[in-house]
């Protein structure tokens, strides 16, 4: 990201470096879909996990590597330089497992913390329900406690990874105030009261899916910090979701960026008619939003290694990020063409056209991150914002 790294960093960044060289199977660095995907997601976090590298910002005691924002920044370039998937249980180990370890037991962490790291346990996160997406302190599956368990009733829908998941941190309603009557919870999807339907996205795959809970049961040791304070963990996870994983995106943009304006110069100079002017407008445009998005996490980055607020920052690297890719992956079809739908080098583009579909709704719609942004400026949310 163009940041002048200290001595130590750069020491991580040649360790890092050499294990990588010796340990990344090289065969990965071609995008695939489906049920390959998700395998070589899997093996490799395995692979990080067998060789004491797969959780960067856990702390040291936890099986974690303890690293400074600064090393996470190095380590995340690295990965992104050699195009390594992300883990399958990145869920759990970039979201979740920070949010246990504030709040959770030790007996918790104990037993939870190094089955997630091996990839023993897959986790999902059940937070969005039909009616609680946007609106997420509006949700409405029930815990009843039947005094050394809780029953649970209710649906999540949109929860990534739930079609390979075994476990799930759940949000649910234990008592009646919309923020203080929420719950965290760990669920056991392997279980007669829990069902899972996978969706189809617009590319034809099923990361995605609704869970159901009928009579699911969550025995009273797998609830996650104090009762009823479930919305202030809640924030605490998306809190990291939104923080310095958003360096990852922006550098992935970064390099997608790169790609196409190679392309671009290669067919302008072959004299192809349709490279034209609109097109370089519209990779200027690109080019801007990715230096935006840049200084939004560099900016980031620093009041969170300051131990300082970011107050709407994460919001506007959202939106600059899902928008901007957006914005990018349309001109990456202007620029490709018919070679964007058909088999061989190209059609890698076309699938990330389709998934970034998705992106100014997940995660927080578009809408929702402009709402934060006002609140900030003291401005008035839009009608039915929250």
């Amino acid at each position: 990201m163009n940041f002048t790294y200290s001595k130590e960093a750069e020491e991580f960044r040649s360790s890092f470096r050499t294990w990588l060289n010796a340990n990344f199977p090289r065969e990965w660095d071609k995008e695939v879909t489906g049920d390959e995907w998700v395998q070589r997601r899997k093996q490799w976090g395995k692979t990080l996990a067998e060789g004491g590298w797969v959780a960067p910002s856990w702390p040291r005691e936890y099986g974690g590597l303890g690293l400074s924002i600064e090393q996470q920044l190095v380590y995340i370039e690295e990965l992104v330089k050699i195009n390594a998937p992300e883990v399958l249980n990145s869920n759990g180990i970039g979201i979740f497992a920070l949010t246990l370890i504030k709040y959770g037991t030790e007996e918790q962490k104990k037993h939870y913390l190094p089955r997630m790291l091996k990839h023993e346990d897959i986790w999902c996160q059940g937070f969005s329900e039909p009616n609680a997406g946007s609106d997420l302190a509006g949700l409405q599956t029930k815990a009843e406690d039947k005094g050394d368990y809780f029953l649970l009733n209710g649906q999540k829908v949109w929860t990534s990874y739930a079609p390979y998941a075994n476990k799930c941190y759940v949000l649910v309603r234990t008592a009646e105030p919309r923020y203080k009557g929420i719950s965290l919870m760990i669920l056991d999807m392997n279980q007669k009261g829990v069902t899972v339907r996978p969706i189809k996205n617009i590319a034809g795959e099923s990361e995605l899916a609704e869970v159901f809970m009928d009579d699911a049961i969550v025995p009273k040791e797998d609830v996650v910090g104090e009762l009823n304070n479930g919305w202030e963990m809640a924030n605490f996870a998306l809190s990291n979701e939104r923080g310095i994983h958003f360096a990852q995106r922006s550098l992935k943009m970064q390099q997608e960026f790169q790609q196409l304006l190679t392309l671009f110069t290669e067919r302008a100079a072959s004299g192809q008619s349709y490279v034209n002017g609109r097109l370089q407008t519209q990779l200027v445009k690109a080019y801007l939003s990715c230096e935006i998005l840049k200084s939004v996490c560099l900016r980031n980055i620093a009041l969170i290694s300051q131990g300082e607020e970011t107050g709407s920052l994460p919001a506007i690297a959202k939106l600059t990020w899902s928008e901007g890719h957006q914005d990018l992956l349309n001109t990456s079809l202007d620029l490709l063409g018919e070679e964007s739908i058909v088999k061989g080098d190209h059609e890698v583009w076309m699938e990330k056209f389709l998934l970034s579909r998705a992106e100014t709704i997940y995660a927080g719609t578009t809408q929702v991150q402009k709402n934060i942004i006002a609140k900030s400026l003291g401005l008035p949310s839009s009608k039915g914002g929250r």
